[in-house]
């Protein structure tokens, strides 16, 4: 569904720090240790180019258009490129007074040698963001995820051995 010429001038409202999706532990030291959570906010309204802002209020109490995004999976650790892929998912839900209009599921992962954690995070942030605003600039908006508490299997966590 194309989004009305009248949401033209329409600021999209989010929340200032994303959450985990219901149920689900993620890695919850770079939770708790990275800014990431809120990282992907700032950068989201940076990327949307006057499109996005923030708000404190609860997104379900905001009239108009809102954007609630969850982190539906992700992986990090210490260690760079020898402790494997780092990766997120996330889910941006799009609604009007309350009403779904679309749902954006991007996924993204890095490999960089020699970066922490919490490093790795920021670049896939960004990137996130960077795809988050270019979903909402083209206005092309569906309904396709079930809300569902299933995994999804990317793959298997690396064991990788120590470099002696």
């Amino acid at each position: 569904m194309a989004a009305p010429a009248a949401w033209a001038d329409d600021i999209i409202r989010t929340s200032p720090q994303i959450t985990l999706r219901e149920g689900y532990v993620g890695s919850p030291e770079f939770m708790e240790s990275c800014d990431w959570t809120r990282e992907f906010p700032a950068r989201l309204v940076e990327h949307g180019m006057g499109l996005v802002a923030l708000t404190d209020q609860p997104l379900d109490t905001v009239p108009g258009r809102t954007l609630r995004v969850r982190i539906m999976h992700m992986r990090s650790a210490d260690g760079g490129g020898f402790s494997g892929p780092k990766w997120a998912m996330i889910r941006a839900e799009l609604y009007q007074d309350g009403t779904l209009l679309g749902q954006f599921q991007p996924y993204r992962r890095t490999m960089t040698m020699f970066r922490d954690g919490c490093s790795s995070l920021s670049k896939i942030s960004n990137a996130l963001a960077e795809d988050t605003a270019a979903w909402l600039r083209r206005g092309n908006f569906k309904i396709q995820y079930p809300d569902n508490r299933e995994p999804i299997e990317i793959g298997p966590e690396e064991d990788v051995p120590p470099i002696e």
